[in-house]
């Protein structure tokens, strides 16, 4: 095999194995703010529903505000993932170098 085909080999596993981290990398950002998206709600009802019991309120509007505290929480949570998407994240690095 010639030097200028196993040089064009070694650069495609390396573009390759760089397209594999570029891909992990963006799934385990969807899969954070999947993750953030559906249990930061979850969380927060629980969470201020427990903060609310030590309150003079009916068993309604404990739920009430529980609720709206969640729905605030998955609007930031929404509005974070839209600002990432939106604003691209890092820019791509180039891995591929020209061989003189």
């Amino acid at each position: 095999m010639s030097k200028t085909k196993k040089n064009n080999k070694s650069l495609l596993n390396e573009g390759g194995q760089s397209q594999n981290r570029v891909d992990i990398g963006i799934f385990m950002t969807i899969l954070w703010y999947c993750v953030l998206i559906i249990f930061l709600p979850i969380v927060s009802f629980f969470a201020s529903k427990y903060v609310l019991e030590g309150f003079d309120l009916t068993s309604v509007s404990k739920n009430i505000y529980a609720a709206v505290i969640a729905v605030i929480n998955l609007h930031i949570a929404l509005g974070l993932y839209l600002f990432k998407a939106y604003s691209g994240g890092d820019p791509p690095k180039q891995t591929l170098q020209k061989q003189d």
